[in-house]
């Protein structure tokens, strides 16, 4: 969705570039990557960060949990408490990624927070053709929901005071993926936990004619306008906390286990579309690559699809590419994410791209399904 005119042009008076489609990339100076606010998210504990346009879809009906739960890979029996979330995955019949999401327990309906072009790219299309008999209604709220994010450890808590929750909102109180709605400033909003930062962050949804009421509001309580971060920071903070996108990394050529997705993965469950795969796999227990993240320091970023070479008996040998890169939250390094061969994908692999050598990382590990 477009943003509207006022708050574009709210966003522009704190330094933001806004591109298509309103989409924020960056805020101050261009080349900067978004320092001060990611500066403001990961030291001074608070700041926004634009996240829309991202796609919300709404899943209710009597029929939905038992529906959505045979084309899942997770467990929805873990959804049962109002405001309880999880990451999913939807794959295909060979166990490829159709889509991923962040869902939430919203009364009577789910609540499913998408990558931007999900839906259009095919998962809407392989969510109705499922739909037979069953009373499941899907209900795309993208266009009438604005997404933003406060990130930073003092966020839960800021929250708290601004708002009134149907759940106790603080430093804590909501697990990952888990959430809350209630008012802010007699608007509505709606809080879900995401682990797109190294600190606690959350992003909430509401109605884009109220962005700039609820925005003051939290301000108002923190006694001073806060910085703000475009997409260049949103990436530094994803990178450094070790977490794929959907659309970036993640692809209809990549399963669920090769991308570090064993929490949206559930094994005593039963039936989903393309399982046998999945546990196939599980067994087997070697994918042909995996997902890494890699440390770099460099004074430059290399290219994206840079191929990458791993140390193997003392020898160079080429065994994977880099995906996505971007400068850390600190400043001093690079992050990146590299898809490697099997043989090479060890934790602590010594690896190398170009002239710069580092060492594979484990993904940021998340609560299970």
């Amino acid at each position: 969705m477009a943003i509207s005119q006022q708050i574009q042009a709210n966003f522009e008076a704190r330094g933001a570039v806004v591109g298509e489609a309103g989409r924020v990339r960056f805020v101050g100076q261009e080349g900067a990557d978004d320092q001060v606010g990611v500066e403001a998210v990961l030291e001074e504990g608070l700041g926004w960060v634009a996240r829309s346009p991202r796609e919300t879809l709404t899943i209710a009906g009597d029929d939905a949990i038992p529906w959505l739960q045979g084309l899942v890979t997770s467990d929805l029996m873990g959804l049962v408490e109002e405001g309880r979330g999880q990451r999913t995955t939807w794959v295909s019949h060979t166990g490829r990624f159709v889509g991923e999401a962040r869902l939430m327990h919203f009364p009577e309906m789910l609540l499913v927070d998408l990558e931007p072009g999900t839906l259009a790219g095919g998962l809407m299309s392989h969510l109705r053709r499922h739909i037979i008999l069953e009373k499941v209604t899907l209900n795309d709220r993208s266009a009438e929901t604005f997404v933003l994010g406060l990130y930073g450890r003092g966020a839960a808590q800021v929250l708290g005071q601004s708002g009134t929750w149907a759940h106790r909102m603080a430093p804590g109180s909501l697990t990952m993926f888990g959430g809350t709605w209630g008012q802010i400033a007699g608007c509505g909003v709606v809080v879900q936990r995401v682990p797109w930062s190294p600190e606690e962050a959350y992003e909430l949804r509401l109605d884009p004619a109220e962005v700039l009421k609820v925005m003051a509001a939290v301000e108002e309580v923190v006694g001073r306008r806060l910085s703000m971060c475009g997409e260049a920071g949103f990436e530094r903070l994803r990178l450094t906390a070790g977490v794929p996108r959907f659309g970036v990394e993640l692809h209809e050529k990549v399963i669920p286990l090769e991308a570090g997705f064993e929490d949206a993965i559930a094994y005593d469950k039963g039936c989903y579309l393309g399982q046998e795969i999945i546990a196939r796999l599980d067994t087997r227990g070697t994918p042909a690559k995996m997902l890494r993240g890699v440390r770099l320091k460099a004074g430059r970023a290399p290219e994206v699809g840079a191929k990458v070479e791993a140390l193997i008996d003392g020898t160079w040998s080429q065994k994977g590419e880099l995906v996505s890169v971007a400068r850390d939250g600190g400043g001093a390094l690079y992050r990146g994410l590299v898809f490697m061969k099997r043989g090479a994908y060890e934790v602590g692999q010594t690896i190398r791209i170009g002239e710069l050598e580092g060492e594979l990382e484990a993904l940021l590990s998340l609560p299970g399904a």
